[in-house]
């Protein structure tokens, strides 16, 4: 046999047991079992006393990041990546600490707990716009929008939780807590003589101090 011959047949040889032992690694798909391994698994969590949906925001976010590339210290170019991706920011309140309501007159004051952000923030994925360019995008782009779509989640995550953003939502926020009290709280048995009382909402992060020492009429946990 050649030499030729025998590096064709090795390439050949070599290309074949690697498809064996790829199809051995995926065997569970074959009748449709999950590939997952036994560290991977689905775990199924309640959330005690439940969550209350306020508000959402969408936002269609713009992630940047450039890199400068040097050879032996010398400025060769640089690789500019940028991932489009439209974001939808959702806030809830939790329903189990406790809630404060104080009546004077004909007026229900309600102190809600704060306003959170349900995370990680939803993002459309089919939706994701990628760019890169510069001299060495051909080489380095692709490594460098994987890293860059790695961090979505978290400049998300802090985006969401800014005082900017909470702010932004907290007027939608508080219109939808006014309509839970006035329907679901309002109409319970022992708040009956109370409907038709004009509902002002406050969250506990907003200053409120004057009103946190007004006794309540009613708290629940």
């Amino acid at each position: 046999m050649t030499p030729k011959k025998f590096l064709v047949l090795a390439a050949v040889s070599a290309s074949l047991a690697a498809n064996v032992y790829m199809a051995w690694l995926l065997k569970p798909t074959w009748f449709g079992a999950s590939p997952a391994s036994s560290a991977e698994r689905i775990v199924v969590m309640r959330t005690p006393g439940g969550l209350l949906q306020v508000s959402t925001i969408e936002s269609p976010e713009v992630f940047l990041t450039t890199q400068n590339h040097t050879i032996f210290g010398i400025p060769v170019g640089r690789t500019t990546s940028q991932i489009r991706a439209p974001a939808t920011f959702h806030y809830h309140i939790e329903l189990a600490p406790e809630w404060k309501i104080t009546v004077r007159g004909k007026a229900i004051t309600v102190i809600a707990p704060r306003v959170k952000p349900t995370l990680p923030v939803a993002v459309d994925t089919a939706r994701l716009e990628k760019l890169t360019s510069g001299a060495w995008s051909l080489f380095t782009g692709n490594a460098e929008l994987d890293a860059l779509q790695k961090s979505i989640s978290q400049a998300l995550a802090a985006k969401a939780s800014s005082p900017q953003f909470i702010e932004l939502q907290r007027e939608a926020a508080r219109k939808t807590v006014t309509e839970f009290v006035a329907k679901w709280v309002l109409e319970q048995k022992s708040w009956k003589p109370s409907a038709g009382y004009s509902v002002r909402v406050f969250f506990a992060d907003e200053p409120i101090e004057v009103l946190e020492k007004t006794p309540p009429r009613m708290a629940w946990q």
